[in-house]
Order: structure tokens, then C-alpha cells, then sequence
């Protein structure tokens, strides 16, 4: 008698989403050939198309062959690895302008902060699916002794993210992971007690920790259209990206000066192909360009939201929620620094900065939800 097989293929799955990601990928590509072609070098290029190749092929693995319940198991190991990553970048790691957050590790500074983002996610979603009775019932004194792990592991996390100062990376975390809690239906008095601590926690890191997060916060009420303030005429060398950030964006008005006539590529904008990149998406391709971006950035996030609904597994759709919040809420910080309704932060524009380690690892949370919300049958 033949024996059966158990092999598995796709049948169908969510070829918008695939499509929305390809697009912002190409996107990020030929801005970054953009910007680095007024350059002597264009090895950031090379390097953006190789993460581009090395994500194509993350993605392609990660859809076909993770089995994303099956990653439950070992969800402890991977918190534990983390944790462990998290203390090696402090002891080891390279240092960029006072900020401890990446391992050299020669074809890209891997920023575990990163990896912490989406483990946390892992774990929340395995844990609230696990007691979401629980969850639901419980007051505060409850929860606190019911989800004592989920409190300390998220508590060592966030304090080694810290201690590497980055800030924007926890800010992005918290807000994820407070919304999988009210996902996950604990009551909102919590929601807003967890609210109120991490307001009140940030802005002691802000006033209390680095100067440079502070001077950061004097910059942002000044140029900040919703704080404007031009009492002080002198001008601090330290504004001086965010003032040529607003420049660049209002001269592209609505079409753009074009890619030839782009002038904040030349130097004039020091973290063009990083943190500011979508202010050189705003100069040379106008209003329309920039909102191309963001509308198609709006449309992933909308589409994957849209597919996680419709999921019956709760640990999955939380899982969903809670990687398309995380690269969206990224979104919203990096275009609000660009345009200085946010304070400047370090953070990336997913897809489309320069940036091996999100990259990689934005692709790699676009490759598990595709994998989720991929049809099979048995052959």
C-alpha cells in the first residue's frame, strides 16, 4: 500500500498585504540609490539591495516553513536569548554618538532592541491567550499577582533597552503592548493606570536621565506647530536638523522640487537615509510623494488589521495585531519626527530607511503574518 504524504502546500493567502510590503520595498530602494548617488560612495545602496535580497529570502522562509504555533514552545528560549542579547550589546556593543544598541556583527549592526520589540510581542500574545479569563476579571491587585512574569520580564527588557538609550524603541513597545492588553480584554481602568505610569516614566527619563533628552524637548516646543514658540532668537547648533527637516519638507510643496533639485540629500540633512528619510521623500517628490508613502504604509496596516479580525485562532489574531501595530506605530513616530510634531527620536522608517536590523526584522513580522493567513491543504 502507498503511503500517505503529509506534505503541506499553500493555496491561497493575503497577496495584498505581499503586495503593499513589495511596494514600500522598492520604494525604500530607489530612494536610498536617490540619496546615495550625490555621494562619493554608493555603498549604502549595495547594502540596502543586499538586505533587500537577504529579506526577500527571510520572508520566503519564514511563510512557507515556520509553523507559528508550533514556535510557542519555545517562546521562554526566546526571551531568555533576548535577555541575553540585551547584556552583550551593553558589555560589547558599538557606541554611536552616546547610545549603546547594536553588535558589530561585519555585514550589519544587529540592534537587539529590535528582536526585544517583536519577542515581547511573541510573549504577550502567548500569555494573554493563555489566561484571557483571567485577564478579563481581574482588577488590579489581580492582574499584578496573576501576570507577575509577564510584569518582571517586561520590566528587565524595558530596563536594558534603557540602559542602551533608546527610548523611541520603548515608547513603540509600551504602546503596542498596552493595546494587545486592551485586545486581549483587560478592564480599562488597568489600560489607564499602564497609560499613566508610562506618561509619567517617560517624561522622568526625559527630564531626569540624559541632557541631550531634555535639550531635545526645549528644540521640539519650539519648533513644534502645535507649541510654536520664537521667543528665543538664538539659535542652538543642536536644532539644526530639525530646522533644515522643516525647510526641505515646505520647499517640496505639493509635486516636489525633483530628485535633481533635492537639496537636503547634499549633506544639508545629516541623517537623510536614516531617521529623516521621509523629509527627502517630501522635498524632491512633494505632498503627493510623502503621502504615496504613508497611504501605502496606512494601507498594509488596514489590510493586515482587516485579515486579523477575521481569524478564529485569538492567539494568532493578537500575534497579527500585535506586529502590524509595532511597524505602524513606527510609522507614525518616524513621519511625526520629520515633521516636528514628535520630538527627535532614533527611530526608522520601516521599508524604506537605511536600516539592516529592521529590515530584516519588519520582513520577518510581514513573513508571519503572511504565514498566517495562508490557506493549506495536505498532498
Amino acid at each position: 500500500m502507498k503511503k500517505r504524504s503529509n506534505k503541506t502546500i499553500v493555496t491561497d493567502y493575503d497577496k495584498l498585504i505581499l503586495l503593499f510590503y513589495l511596494g514600500l520595498m522598492l520604494a525604500g530602494l530607489l530612494i536610498m540609490l536617490d540619496i546615495t548617488s550625490v555621494r562619493n560612495s554608493m555603498e549604502y545602496f549595495y547594502r540596502q539591495l543586499a538586505y533587500f535580497v537577504a529579506a526577500i529570502i527571510l520572508i520566503l522562509y519564514v511563510f512557507f516553513y515556520l509553523e507559528v504555533t508550533k514556535l510557542r514552545r519555545y517562546i521562554w528560549a526566546l526571551v531568555g536569548l533576548t535577555i541575553m542579547l540585551l547584556i552583550i550589546v551593553l558589555i560589547g556593543g558599538k557606541s554611536v554618538k552616546g547610545a549603546t544598541r547594536s553588535i558589530d556583527l561585519g555585514i550589519v549592526n544587529f540592534q537587539p532592541s529590535f528582536l526585544a520589540r517583536i519577542v515581547l510581542i511573541f510573549f504577550f500574545a502567548h500569555i494573554i491567550d493563555k489566561k484571557r479569563q483571567e485577564l478579563s476579571q481581574a482588577g488590579l491587585s489581580e492582574f499584578v499577582r496573576q501576570f507577575l512574569p509577564l510584569l518582571v520580564v517586561t520590566a528587565l527588557v524595558y530596563g536594558l533597552i534603557l540602559k542602551g538609550q533608546h527610548l523611541s524603541s520603548l515608547v513603540i513597545s509600551s504602546a503596542t503592548l498596552v493595546c494587545m492588553l486592551f485586545l486581549g480584554g483587560i478592564k480599562l481602568r488597568i489600560v489607564s493606570i499602564a497609560l499613566l505610569i508610562s506618561i509619567i516614566a517617560g517624561f522622568a527619563v526625559i527630564k531626569l536621565g540624559a541632557d541631550y533628552r531634555s535639550e531635545r524637548l526645549d528644540i521640539y516646543k519650539k519648533y513644534c506647530l502645535f507649541f510654536r514658540n520664537d521667543t528665543t532668537k538664538v539659535e542652538n547648533h543642536k536644532e539644526y536638523q530639525v530646522k533644515e527637516s522643516l525647510t526641505a519638507l515646505t520647499s517640496g510643496k505639493l509635486f516636489g522640487t525633483g530628485a535633481d533639485r533635492g537639496r537636503a540629500k547634499h549633506y544639508f540633512l545629516p541623517e537623510a537615509r536614516t531617521d529623516y528619510v521621509f523629509t527627502i521623500i517630501g522635498e524632491e517628490f512633494g505632498f503627493l510623494g510623502a503621502m504615496l508613502i504613508f497611504g501605502l504604509h496606512c494601507l498594509l496596516f488596514f489590510k493586515i488589521m482587516m485579515m486579523a479580525i477575521k481569524l478564529t485562532d485569538f492567539y494568532q489574531q493578537l500575534l497579527t495585531m500585535g506586529l502590524a501595530l509595532n511597524i505602524f506605530l513606527n510609522v507614525l513616530v518616524n513621519v511625526g519626527v520629520s515633521m516636528s510634531i514628535l520630538p527627535s527620536t532614533g527611530n526608522t522608517l520601516p521599508f524604506i530607511s537605511y536600516s539592516g536590523t529592521a529590515i530584516l526584522l519588519d520582513s520577518l513580522s510581514i513573513g508571519v503574518i503572511l504565514n498566517i493567513s495562508a490557506k493549506r491543504r495536505q498532498i
